[in-house]
């Protein structure tokens, strides 16, 4: 093997369809009536979960679609899926996919905040850098339907080249 990497868009496109899902699903399992206690047992469950599906989709787009231009391009739209706690990484206050995968591999705590009534929340990312502690609020939900269009531009092209 020689390092490189490749999963094809197909199954980031699944990891991202799970990561949506898992996020929409939380206001149903933990902002909604249902016959299930919301345990703290449950809880855990959801988040460790939902922060695997989250790191997975993260270090796959990493490692096979790091060479796409739209990967580092802070002017692709992503920048509406989250707010750093201390600005964005961009003077302008932008962001790229490559800042929010960062973001999530760097992590040390992903999870969605259970907030009584609010509905549609982000999930928190928590780390350090150098000793300081950072947060990140990602929509992941808007992340992935991020991804999921960029995805689809990717696979148009890839077809146009093979016609």
């Amino acid at each position: 093997m020689d390092g490189r990497y490749r999963i094809g868009t197909e199954q980031i496109r699944l990891q991202a369809v799970t990561c949506h899902a898992l996020d929409t699903g939380f206001d149903k399992l933990f902002n909604a009536e249902t016959i299930c206690e919301k345990s703290p047992s449950l809880s855990d469950s959801y988040d460790k979960l939902f922060a695997t599906n989250v790191l997975s989709l993260a270090v796959s787009i990493r490692v096979s679609l790091n060479q796409d231009p739209e990967y580092r391009s802070v002017s692709s739209g992503v920048s509406a899926c989250g707010l750093f706690d201390a600005g964005a990484p961009h003077r302008d206050g932008s962001f790229a996919v490559k800042d929010v995968c960062d973001k999530i591999i760097h992590a040390d705590d992903i999870f969605k905040p259970i907030e009584p009534g609010v509905r549609g929340a982000g999930c928190r990312l928590r780390g350090t850098y150098r000793g300081k502690p950072w947060e990140f609020g990602l929509g992941v939900s808007i992340f992935c339907e991020y991804v999921l269009e960029w995805l689809d531009r990717i696979d148009s092209a890839a077809r146009g080249k093979t016609e």
